[in-house]
């Protein structure tokens, strides 16, 4: 099949060619997400929603050899199309409600055509907008525990999980996780990239501030260490609020290219780091009132909190219900595992917030701030970044984490209040 690189107009003769998903006689239209301000996708691979009069329609993503964003100069494997593929048929054995229905597979051409979520909406930008997805915390962190528990050795045999680590080890997509989230200016280092667009200087010299403690690129190394070594379960490896369609009723995952074997605690410290920016962003944002907001903020921490201690919950019950003879009868090395988890999921929430506001890429959490707001939120992130990644060790319980946070918070608002009463 000569379809190595689909375009909108290639897309209707593709599907009509080799899938049944439409009927011969439908009159198909095309559109390329990506294009659109709350599209979300379409910065790595080549995504394309196509639907018939009815209004039935499908997603159809490729891979091509490069990031899409920057074009052929850099560089990134085809592989990553089969094995998101692979990661959604497998998830969907365990949570079938959350994850997309695959509908056709093409390994030669990278690509797969799946369920179009577009009923659902991106859920980074509906929490810019405020909006409030009160079960959220319990299906995400459903989601999390099932999912890494049936993909881990505590449930699964010996052989069959080592056999999932070799099928998903991933290596050109995970050493970018490896890289950019604990190493400064690590991303696509060797490419040769299109130049950025030259940084506010206010916010290179926080970055620099923050990357120039010695103690703290330390406890990055660290958990590096911690991110490169274990290989616990199938972890999503890029989960993120953009990669989460959600309304008030349901959720599904999308966009699983990173897979891997990693630690149980990657996942969940990668997306409290978002949940954290719009607890942060809302400090700053002018919609509402001070109220609104500040109940807003409040809403955000409780998101995280309820997806922390789901997932201990949901971990305990499928622990006792599925654990392996040799792990059941032993509650204390469970605790010690979720233990672990808190603490890492804590580290690594720091380490994402440390690789976007640390670099000077967009974030559209604050993006969407004016630019004192934006400087504001991204001073904040920082010294609570550094906070999660230094004292990630004291942590004990969810609670610990939401205190850590509002302590930090409260803290840096008392003393930007000093210093401006002092200028003035």
């Amino acid at each position: 099949m000569a379809y190595k690189d689909l375009t909108p107009e290639s897309v209707i003769e593709y599907i009509k060619k080799f899938t049944k998903i439409f009927t011969p006689d439908a009159k198909l239209s095309v559109y390329e997400i990506g294009e659109g301000e709350d599209d979300g996708d379409g910065f790595v691979n080549h995504v394309y929603r196509v639907w018939d009069e009815s209004g039935h329609s499908v997603i159809v993503k490729q891979a091509k050899p490069y990031l899409k964003v920057f074009g052929e100069a850099a560089k990134l494997t085809t592989s990553r199309n089969q094995l998101e593929a692979e990661i959604i048929k497998l998830r969907t054995a365990i949570t079938p409600e959350h994850l997309p229905q695959m509908y056709y597979t093409d390994p030669e051409n990278n690509l797969f055509i799946y369920e179009d979520c577009g009923r659902l909406k991106i859920m980074r930008f509906e929490l810019a907008k405020g909006k409030s997805f009160p079960k959220f915390p319990k299906q995400m962190g459903a989601f999390l525990a099932k999912s890494n528990f049936y993909t881990s050795e505590i449930y699964l045999d010996q052989v069959a999980h080592k056999a999932l680590e070799v099928k998903f080890m991933n290596p050109e997509m995970r050493v970018i996780m490896e890289s950019i989230l604990f190493l400064r200016d690590a991303f696509m280092e060797d490419a040769d990239l299109p130049p950025m667009p030259d940084p506010d200087p206010r916010h290179v010299a926080m970055s620099d501030l923050f990357w120039d403690k010695k103690e703290l690129r330390i406890e990055l190394l660290k958990l590096r260490g911690v991110f490169m070594r274990k290989s616990e379960c199938l972890v999503h490896g890029d989960l993120h609020t953009s990669n989460i369609m959600i309304d008030e009723n349901e959720m599904k995952i999308i966009d699983m290219e990173y897979p891997f074997m990693g630690p149980s605690s990657s996942d969940t410290g990668y997306l409290a780091g978002n949940l954290i920016y719009e607890f942060i962003a809302w400090h700053y944002h002018e919609e509402g009132t001070k109220e609104t907001r500040k109940a807003y903020r409040k809403e955000m921490l409780s998101y995280l909190k309820g997806m922390l201690k789901e997932y201990i919950s949901v971990y305990s019950q499928c622990w006792e219900k599925d654990a392996k003879a040799i792990y059941k009868d032993y509650p204390e090395y469970r605790d010690y595992l979720l233990k672990n988890y808190l603490q890492e999921s804590c580290g690594f929430a720091g380490c994402q917030i440390a690789s976007r506001v640390g670099a000077y890429v967009a974030l559209p959490d604050f993006d969407v701030l004016d630019d004192s707001g934006r400087n504001c939120a991204r001073r904040l992130s920082l010294i609570i970044a550094d906070a999660l990644i230094m004292k990630r060790e004291s942590i004990e319980s969810a609670d610990d984490i939401i205190h850590l946070i509002k302590t930090i918070t409260k803290r840096y608002f008392k003393v930007m209040k000093l210093l401006q009463d002092k200028i003035n």
